[in-house]
C-alpha cells in the first residue's frame, strides 16, 4: 500500500506537502470542498524546458507549462522535473524546506523575459516578404555566392527559402524578432561572419536555441 501523498491511480490526490516537494503552484480549487483541482509546474513558468546541447539539431521542446488536473501523482512529477528540469530541479531538491518554500519569490517568469520572444519561432506570427526576382537571381544566387560554390548545397539550400510566384520571390521569417535583431546588427557595421557568431554567442549564454531564422 502506497503511503500517503504517494498514491498512484488516476484519481491520485494532492497533498500538501507536494507544493513545496515538488515546486508546485495551487491554481485551482473546488468552490465548495476548497480541495485542489489543478496544479501548475513552476519551473516551467520560471525557467523552461532544459536544452541538451548535444541535441540541438534535434525538435525544439515544448514550451506548454506542464499542469495536473484531478490526478496528483509523485512519480508524474518526478519524471517530468527529471525529463524537463534536470539541473534546476536537482538543485531544488539540495535546498532546505524554508530555501524552497523562497526558491520561486525573487523570479521573473519566463514568458516577461526576452528569451521566449527571441526564440518565438514556432509561435510567433511569421512575417512575409515579397522580393524582386532580379534580387533573387542575381545579387543573392550569383552575386552573393563564390564561383565555386555555384549549383552546390549551400546555395541550393539557401536559395530553397525564396518561393516563387508570378512575378515575385516570397520568403517567410518564422521569427521576426530574431530576423530583427540581426539586421539591426548588421546595420551597425558588423560582417555576416561577425553577426553569425554574435547569434551563436547568444544562444549559448542565454540558452536561446532555434533550428532556422528562415522556414
Amino acid at each position: 500500500m502506497p503511503k500517503a501523498g504517494h498514491e498512484k491511480g488516476p484519481k491520485a490526490r494532492f497533498f500538501a506537502e507536494h507544493a513545496s516537494t515538488y515546486g508546485l503552484k495551487i491554481m485551482e480549487r473546488c468552490p465548495s470542498t476548497s480541495e485542489v483541482v489543478s496544479v501548475r509546474c513552476q519551473f516551467c513558468g520560471y525557467y523552461g524546458p532544459e536544452t541538451d546541447l548535444e541535441k540541438l539539431r534535434q525538435r525544439a521542446k515544448k514550451t506548454t507549462k506542464m499542469a495536473w488536473t484531478n490526478c496528483f501523482r509523485v512519480d508524474q512529477y518526478k519524471k517530468h522535473n527529471r525529463s524537463e528540469h534536470p539541473s534546476i530541479w536537482a538543485t531544488y531538491q539540495a535546498s532546505t524546506y524554508d530555501e524552497k518554500l523562497r526558491f520561486f519569490d525573487s523570479k521573473v517568469p519566463l514568458e516577461n523575459t526576452i528569451l521566449p520572444h527571441i526564440n518565438s519561432g514556432s509561435t510567433a506570427t511569421a512575417l512575409k516578404i515579397n522580393i524582386h526576382p532580379s534580387i533573387v537571381e542575381i545579387l543573392i544566387s550569383d552575386m552573393f555566392f563564390h564561383p565555386d560554390d555555384q549549383g552546390g548545397v549551400t546555395q541550393q539550400a539557401a536559395l530553397k527559402l525564396f518561393i516563387r510566384k508570378e512575378d515575385y520571390y516570397e520568403v517567410t521569417i518564422s521569427n521576426p524578432v530574431q530576423f530583427d535583431l540581426v539586421v539591426a546588427y548588421i546595420a551597425r557595421g558588423i560582417s555576416f561572419r561577425q553577426c553569425e557568431g554574435i547569434v551563436a554567442d547568444t544562444r549559448s549564454i542565454t540558452g536561446i536555441y532555434t533550428r532556422t531564422w528562415l522556414s
